[in-house]
């Protein structure tokens, strides 16, 4: 029998009340609610996987109407590691990557992410010094999220010149080949 995959109180809280609280409507949080999100109780310890991507694609099509759907689950995964910055946890994972750089950093998002979910795994495969590609466990319902999350990310540890893209290899998991610029390797 598999574990059911959930998403931890502290990843709802870099979100959706670090950050996006004051964009939340009353109408938006009553939606919340009902689809098993109430920010106005004290954060759950975790919440289904599913109950987080029907919310993030309500709060994605609410706050980024324009968009589609998968640009809005970027948007509002840079705006987690906003959140996510805030924190005690987050302060000291990035401070940790800066230290490690942008590499050995990609080597850890296993532990990054289980940080804030019970399943993410991850596998790089390291192509050059400025180029790895990162194998991700991610369910496409959340695709343009775990972008958003290694853009804002690799940013706030000083990467330039990033360019990420995704390989779908089936519903369940994918690779990003991301890239950016090093002064250093002149």
């Amino acid at each position: 029998m598999s574990q059911e995959r959930v998403i931890f109180g502290n990843t709802v809280d870099s979100l959706y009340l670090k950050t996006l609280d004051k964009d939340l409507s009353y109408e938006l949080r009553t939606q919340l609610r009902e689809l098993g999100m109430d920010l106005d109780a004290p954060l759950q310890a975790a919440y289904p996987h599913s109950v987080w991507v029907r919310c993030l694609d309500e709060v994605g099509r609410s706050l980024y109407p324009e968009k589609p759907l998968e640009e809005a689950r970027r948007r509002l995964a840079r705006r987690m590691i906003e959140g996510y910055a805030q924190t005690v946890m987050g302060s000291a994972v990035l401070t940790l990557a800066r230290v490690l750089g942008p590499m050995r950093s990609l080597g850890r998002m296993t532990h990054n992410f289980r940080s804030g979910n019970n399943f993410t795994q991850t596998r790089v495969n390291v192509v050059n010094p400025t180029t790895a590609e990162l194998w991700f466990n991610e369910p496409d319902v959340t695709e343009g999220f775990v972008e958003g999350v290694l853009e804002e990310g690799l940013h706030r540890i000083g990467v330039r010149g990033l360019t990420i893209s995704r390989t779908r290899h089936d519903a369940e998991s994918c690779t990003y080949r991301i890239e950016w610029y090093d002064p250093s390797a002149r």
